[in-house]
């Protein structure tokens, strides 16, 4: 898998700095699963802020702090195994909705603000979402199939943020679904009646 839309430097350098919200983290991490070149830039902006902590003045520390930290150290500790199954397996979702024929969306259980969404949208080969507007900011990471929109063509492991100013309509390419995993400010703006009503089903 070889992206071919990323996030920018200022998303990246966020991430790396862990200033996003964890909606809006999640679906950067989950473009830099299958991208090396991004994960290669995120270690980049690691190794720069670590850098600039040798700038910090120091200060003074408690006598017995390294007695602590070395006591700590000879804590026995279970380590954890990575968990190797696919992104799509791992998300803690919540029920899937399905609000038309080949749609469905289902809530991504993670922290964000309350008018925030965080969710995995399903559509079905060869069909168009509803043309939609933006309330603020939206991160989208393909995690399987394509869809194409007036800005190109995003296929699996494919970066996306649009804001308020975007008004788009994609469309599924190819001959299977495309599964997206979402992050937006506030709730989107459907074109049409049909619309409106699928993304107030939907909570998106």
């Amino acid at each position: 898998m070889n992206p071919r839309h990323h996030p920018s430097a200022d998303v990246l350098a966020a991430y790396a700095a862990g200033t996003h919200e964890p909606g809006f983290g999640l679906v950067v991490a989950a473009h830099l699963e299958t991208c090396s070149e991004c994960r290669a830039r995120v270690r980049a902006f690691e190794a720069a802020s670590g850098a600039a902590l040798e700038d910090i003045p120091q200060t003074d520390v408690g006598a017995d702090a390294l007695a602590k930290v070395m006591a700590r150290l000879d804590q026995p500790s279970a380590e954890a195994q990575p968990d190797t199954r696919p992104l799509l397996e791992r998300l803690p979702l919540g029920p899937r909705k399905w609000v038309a024929p080949g749609v469905w969306v289902a809530a991504v259980e993670t922290p964000h603000a309350p008018d925030n969404r965080v969710y995995l949208l399903s559509v079905a080969p060869g069909m168009p979402t509803a043309r939609h507007e933006h309330s603020g900011a939206e991160f989208c990471t393909v995690l399987k199939g394509a869809f194409r929109d007036e800005s190109g063509l995003y296929s699996a492991g494919d970066f996306a943020a649009t804001d308020e100013d975007v008004d788009h309509q994609p469309v599924v390419i190819g001959d299977e679904e495309c599964v997206c995993l979402f992050a937006t400010e506030g709730r989107l703006k459907a074109r049409g009646v049909l619309g409106r009503l699928a993304f107030a089903y939907a909570d998106v």
